[in-house]
């Protein structure tokens, strides 16, 4: 017979593993690009709405606050959004021919960036999350090594994940 405390760790194992592979990216202590150098993407200003019931972000306005920086609201969250803000700054950059976007909360406590790979079709916005594949997050010490530890996860099958599409409202 198994013993029961090591079932239910192997369980806590693959769910803690599955919660922290999917869903929202994690925070992370320094951005992807230089914020306020790169000009804004101007397709990705609107209201966006999900088209899948799953997502963290249901509802989202993204706005010009100047040339180079978004200012983006969460409308609508769902039941897994475990962000502690709605409202953030955000800059676009290109890295390796891909487009991210990059947010930070307005709060000038939370010192903490979200990454996500984004790309259109049509007028489809869709979100990616970014996994760290290579070094992961400890490999990360400032924007130039965060760089380089995506720049060589985007070359893995793996490193873009949970796929969300939204449509302009």
């Amino acid at each position: 017979m198994k013993n029961p405390i090591h079932s239910l760790l192997l369980v806590l194992a693959i769910v803690t593993t599955a919660f922290f592979t999917t869903g929202c990216p994690v925070a992370i202590s320094h951005p992807l690009g230089k914020p306020g150098t790169e000009k804004i993407d101007g397709k990705l200003l609107g209201v966006w709405v999900a088209t899948s019931d799953s997502a963290d972000i249901v509802k989202m306005e993204i706005i010009k606050k100047d040339d180079y920086t978004y200012a983006v609201e969460v409308l609508e969250s769902g039941e897994n959004y475990m962000v502690e803000s709605n409202n953030f700054d955000a800059w676009f950059t290109k890295l390796d021919g891909k487009s991210f976007v990059y947010s930070k909360p307005t709060d000038p406590a939370k010192d903490e960036y979200y990454l996500y790979h984004y790309s259109f079709k049509d007028k489809t916005l869709a979100l990616e999350d970014v996994s760290l594949l290579v070094g992961g997050i400890d490999a990360v010490t400032d924007s130039e090594t965060f760089r380089k530890e995506v720049s060589a996860s985007l070359k893995m099958p793996d490193c873009l994940t949970a796929r969300l599409e939204y449509e302009k409202q």
